[in-house]
């Protein structure tokens, strides 16, 4: 595996600040992963639902159950380097 592959062949996917909202982008990304050819785990990150697009949806970053090679913000800018923080100390690289 070389240093770009979890970025372009990912095994699992977090989107931080997915939505049941379907005009917003953390609920589109998730119906796409669904949609495309994307098999492994698709794991949300919000605390205001418990899944979205019928997938367990996860309250914090802290309480994702693995490593996700792949983290995507859909989140206000002003929060990002928060949340790149709490990725970090997950050990999302």
């Amino acid at each position: 595996m070389n240093g770009l592959d979890k970025l372009l062949k990912p095994k699992s996917i977090t989107v931080i600040g997915a939505s049941d909202n379907p005009n917003r982008a953390g609920n589109v990304i998730i119906r796409n992963l669904l949609a495309g050819s994307f098999h492994g785990p698709i794991m949300p990150v919000t605390p205001k639902y418990d899944a979205v697009a019928g997938v367990l949806a996860y309250p914090t970053i802290d309480s994702l159950p693995r490593i996700p090679d792949l983290a995507v913000l859909c989140t206000n800018a002003h929060r990002n380097a928060d949340i790149i923080e709490q990725l970090g100390k997950k050990g999302v690289k």
